[in-house]
């Protein structure tokens, strides 16, 4: 009779208790990946640093020199950014010159402030290759940027283990299985 008063006592406060470890293991494992996918970010994105100011000379001639094939910038083919970086091409040349979508005109000087995120090739005149690749890191690491997928992945895992917790639980608590009213009988002599 304890045993039954036991069991219908576990059945009253199961749903509540239920419903705090769900949330407990839900949130803890969205959580872990958060921090999992955060760690990632400042991996890939480093810390943060204030934005450059990185100023390309263009002086009168360069567009001879490229078209006879010469780098007479001495420009490397790859270009390494970070997000917020100020690109100032002070075009001192008789033409005025390409790089990507930015155009700098003849005898002017031209800002630039690199906003996106990006691995690219961009045709350049400036380059005696016609062309250059620019790889844009973002300047900080964003925190926001691990909310989505913590949010993707974190809950459907807390769910996950949450299923299992309870599956094992029952399979340790043979009386979860069945209606305490009914007696068992063991099968065995």
């Amino acid at each position: 009779m304890t045993s039954l008063r036991n069991s219908e006592h576990r059945r009253r406060e199961h749903p509540t208790k239920m419903t705090l470890e769900g949330v407990t293991v839900v949130g803890a494992a969205t959580l872990v990946v958060f921090g999992v996918c955060f760690i990632a970010l400042w991996i890939f994105a480093g810390p943060g640093r204030k934005a450059e100011r990185k100023e390309i000379v263009i002086p009168a001639g360069t567009y001879a020199l490229i078209d006879a094939g010469e780098n007479p910038l001495n420009l490397p083919a790859n270009w390494s950014l970070r997000s917020g970086d100020i690109l100032v091409f002070d075009n001192r040349d008789q033409v005025g010159h390409y790089v990507g979508p930015w155009f700098s005109p003849r005898n002017e000087i031209t800002e630039v402030i690199v906003n996106a995120s990006a691995s690219l090739t961009l045709f350049c005149s400036l380059h005696p290759d016609g062309q250059i690749n620019i790889d844009v890191t973002p300047r900080r690491s964003d925190w926001t940027l691990a909310v989505w997928p913590s949010l993707m992945v974190g809950v459907p895992f807390g769910l996950i283990l949450l299923m299992v917790r309870q599956l094992m639980r029952r399979l340790e608590d043979p009386e979860s299985f069945g209606d305490p009213d009914i007696e068992t009988t063991s099968l065995m002599p």
